[in-house]
Order: structure tokens, then C-alpha cells, then sequence
């Protein structure tokens, strides 16, 4: 009898195991969500709403597909605006005939306007939509407003988050997801970053910027190496090229960052921290415009210096970006002292704004050159004309 009872309960509960899906959504109740922007209008002071919603039936064969002889778009567009962020959504999602799925979107783009005045609005409306991703990429559209700049052409990719987010994975590698910025904001000693999308002459999209922020606002950015440098201290890979010359020569050599580390380590004295930045540089030659062998070992020794020199001064202007024009610390430098002398970090913290600017920072530099190409001196020049 027991055996009996016991075969019916496991066959009971079996049943109840393989139910079927009671939450099912098809594909043509559902908008995905591919990329949203958001901007502060300076003439109205309201908040403008702009989303991409992606088309499945258009997505595959690149930016446009061609039927019946007319070419469609891989996404619908939408535009809206409201007093506050919560209307204007709400706005945006009665103009869709479908359930709105946030949980593919690649990218928020925010404009300069909106980033500078507070974005604490908007990432409050963003965290309390638990379909809202983390891994989502925050994003500054520099010197323009974001609706601008995510309607620019880009037919490279079949859609313009992905080709966004490439960019960054790729070319500049800045920590710029969602959960980033949120945990810089609400972290000790640290503020937050994100990447800034400019357009260029030519009216294409440019990554070459980190915006930088003091708590939820922004407050300025910095550019070309400085901002290599700076993701370097946040333990990203580097990506652009530094010029090194010798003082008697007028043209320079480029030499490709392969390998950019900086390590910093706080010290106190008394009660005032100080750091030591520990940077390992290697690169190879990319282009040579001098009449210099870098084969010679002797030259090679003064480009290495030369390289040694330029890395130096690329993270003594970064730090004098962020203590003397900026005054923000995005670095981390506090949360250095927080994690390693804590009972200190409690005596300044209230203070560390008006301390960052004033802390002593120096830097030890291990840069090398250890690729010179196929060839050292440039191939077009004779023998008498190679500098030795």
C-alpha cells in the first residue's frame, strides 16, 4: 500500500513538473528594444525621449532591405517628450501596438545637456525596471544631443547599437556598462566614467573621449592618450599610438601601444597620502617619417628613452586634467587609501574634494620598444642618408 501511495505521489508530482509555459509571449506581441537616447531641450526644459525598435523581419540582411522595390528600415523609430522622465516614457510606449522588451537594448545615449545639468532622473527611472540590463552601455553624445548623433548613417553594421558598442569593445575598451557607473557613483573614493561619442568632419560617429562625471553630472572629458592612460589606471587594454622623436631630428616615429599597465600604490606621511603610479609600457614601430635605424642599438636605446619621456607625459597631463581643471577624482585615489588605511580615509573623506587636487603623484615609467617592423631604416632612403 505504502509502495502504491508512494508511486502516485511521485507521478503527481511529475504532472505538476510538466506543465506548460504559462507566461509565453510570441515575437509579434513584444517591441525589442535596440537603443534609447535621451535629451534635456535648453528652449523648453523638458526631456525628449527617442528609441529604436527593432523590426524582426528586417534584421539580417543589413541596414536596409528592399521589398516590393522600396527599401525599409531595420528599426521603427519613435520621439516623445514630457516635464519628467516617467511621462515621457509613458508617452513613448502608447505610440506601440506591443508589449515593450527592454532586455536587448545595447545602449543608452544621453546628451550633453542632460548629462550635464544631473542624470540622477534618469538612472533612478532606469534601476527600477528590473528588465532594465546592467550590461546595457552608457553613453555621452559630446558637443551634440543624442538624438543627433544616434541617427547618424552607419552602414558598416546592420544596426547602430551594435556598431556603438563594437566601437567601444574594440577601440577604446571603456568601462562603460551600466553596473560601472552605478558602482562608481555609490563606491568610496571613486567617481564615475563613460564613453563619449563625438561626431567628425565628416559627419560620422568618433570614439576618442572619456566623459568624465562628479557623481551624477558631468563635468568635462578627456581626450586622444590621456583618455588611453586613464582607462589603463582602471585595468583596460590600450588602444592608439604615441610619437617619439629624438631632439635632433625633425619628423617622428609612431610607436603602437601593445601593452599599457599602471598599477598605483598610496603611501601616507603624517596624515597626508601621496602615490606612486607604476606604469610598464611596450609598443612597436608603426610608422617611421625619420631618417633614423631603429635596427642600430645605440638608437634604439634614445627612442626608448624618447618613448619612456612621452608615456611620462601623457599621465602627468591626465592628472593635471583631473586635479587642476577638473577636480575629480576618477581615478580611484581615494578608494585606495579607503581599502588600505581606512582609519585615515575616515578622517579625510568629508575633505578628500579639496585634498585630491593637492595630493603629490609620481610616476615610474618602464617603457620599451620591442618591435621595429621588417625593416629599420625607411626603405626609400640611401645608405648615406640613414642617421646614425
Amino acid at each position: 500500500m505504502m509502495r502504491r501511495m508512494s508511486q502516485l505521489m511521485t507521478y503527481t508530482m511529475m504532472l505538476i513538473l510538466l506543465t506548460g509555459c504559462w507566461d509565453r509571449k510570441e515575437i509579434n506581441d513584444i517591441a525589442i528594444i535596440q537603443l534609447s537616447a535621451f535629451d534635456l531641450m535648453a528652449d523648453t526644459g523638458k526631456y525628449r525621449g527617442y528609441v529604436q525598435v527593432a523590426i524582426p523581419k528586417s534584421i539580417g540582411a543589413g541596414q536596409l532591405t528592399t521589398s516590393g522595390g522600396t527599401q525599409q528600415k531595420t528599426y521603427m523609430p519613435l520621439v516623445d517628450y514630457g516635464d519628467n522622465m516617467e511621462a515621457m516614457t509613458v508617452k513613448l510606449e502608447r505610440k506601440l501596438s506591443r508589449d515593450v522588451l527592454p532586455s536587448h537594448r545595447r545602449i543608452f545615449m544621453v546628451g550633453e545637456s542632460l548629462a550635464r545639468q544631473n542624470m540622477a532622473p534618469l538612472l533612478d527611472l532606469i534601476a527600477r525596471n528590473p528588465k532594465n540590463r546592467l550590461r546595457t552601455y552608457l553613453v555621452i553624445a559630446r558637443d551634440t544631443d543624442a538624438k543627433s548623433l544616434v541617427e547618424t548613417q552607419y552602414p558598416l553594421e546592420a544596426t547602430k547599437e551594435e556598431a556603438l558598442r563594437e566601437i567601444i569593445v574594440r577601440k577604446m575598451v571603456v568601462p562603460s556598462m551600466l553596473r560601472n557607473f552605478y558602482a562608481s557613483s555609490a563606491a568610496t573614493g571613486i567617481e564615475p566614467i563613460a564613453a563619449a561619442f563625438s561626431k567628425d568632419k565628416d559627419d560620422k560617429i568618433l570614439l576618442n573621449s572619456v566623459a568624465l562625471f562628479n557623481k551624477t553630472a558631468l563635468v568635462g572629458y578627456v581626450d586622444h592618450m590621456q583618455a588611453v592612460a586613464l582607462t589603463s589606471l582602471l585595468g583596460k587594454k590600450p588602444f592608439g599610438d604615441v610619437e617619439v622623436a629624438l631632439p635632433e631630428q625633425k619628423n617622428k616615429l609612431s610607436i603602437r601601444l601593445t601593452k599599457l599597465t599602471a598599477k598605483k600604490r598610496v603611501e601616507v606621511s603624517g596624515e597626508q597620502p601621496h602615490f606612486i603610479v607604476n606604469i610598464h609600457a611596450t609598443g612597436r614601430i608603426m610608422d617611421n617619417h625619420s631618417k633614423l635605424d631603429p635596427s642600430d642599438p645605440a638608437i634604439m636605446e634614445q627612442l626608448n628613452r624618447s618613448f619612456q619621456e612621452q608615456v611620462t607625459k601623457i599621465y602627468q597631463e591626465l592628472f593635471h586634467t583631473l586635479q587642476t581643471t577638473y577636480k575629480t577624482d576618477n581615478v580611484g585615489f581615494g578608494q585606495s587609501v579607503y581599502r588600505k588605511y581606512p582609519k585615515l580615509w575616515k578622517k579625510i573623506e568629508k575633505d578628500w574634494d579639496t585634498i585630491f587636487p593637492e595630493v603629490d603623484v609620481q610616476f615610474k615609467v618602464d617603457a620599451n620598444i620591442y618591435q621595429i617592423g621588417v625593416q629599420g631604416a625607411p626603405y626609400y632612403l640611401r645608405e648615406d642618408e640613414i642617421s646614425q
